[in-house]
């Protein structure tokens, strides 16, 4: 008699061990958001393109090893898309900043911060859906100035990071 009931006891616990393994990847994934959340937004390459150029164009530009007339003319693209786009990578420059304040803040977890956080990562997904198809314009446009192994680098270059890595 203790043999079977044993048996049961550890046959549900199986049942419910590989349902808990079943539903838990997926309710953390939701949370997150499509993409990995924040971090795969921003691992996006044409998000991450503009970022380099926005934020460490001189570096970025040696590491492509571009021409004179190849920074000139991407000088030139960078230029009428921040133009065509102002108002959005102002917002964007002050979303990213305020997630950054954020994530390196104190205290972390409470109720208020993640409502907060919560609120700019939905903002931050919206402005995104609006400036996607600009970042992705620019990012081929950029493309299309470099060649194949300028390409190649760049492609290298916009891998998605793991944080500390």
């Amino acid at each position: 008699m203790k043999h079977a009931t044993f048996h049961r006891r550890m046959t549900a616990l199986g049942v419910l061990a590989v349902a808990i393994a079943l539903v838990l990847p997926a309710s953390l994934s939701a949370q997150r958001g499509a993409g990995g959340g924040a971090r795969g937004m921003f691992n996006n390459p044409a998000i991450r393109l503009w970022t380099q150029f926005d934020e460490n164009n001189e570096e970025f530009t040696k590491q492509l090893a571009l021409t004179e007339e190849q920074t000139e003319s991407i000088a030139t693209l960078l230029k009428d898309f921040r133009e065509k786009n102002e108002q959005g990578l102002e917002e964007y420059t002050e979303i990213r900043q305020s997630m950054r304040n954020r994530g390196g803040g104190a205290g972390g977890g409470g109720g208020g911060n993640r409502q907060a956080m919560q609120a700019t990562f939905q903002r931050m997904q919206t402005l995104l859906e609006k400036l996607g198809p600009a970042f992705e314009k620019l990012h081929t446009d950029v493309g299309e100035l470099l060649t194949e192994d300028q390409n190649r680098k760049l492609t290298e270059l916009l891998q998605p990071r793991r944080p500390g890595g």
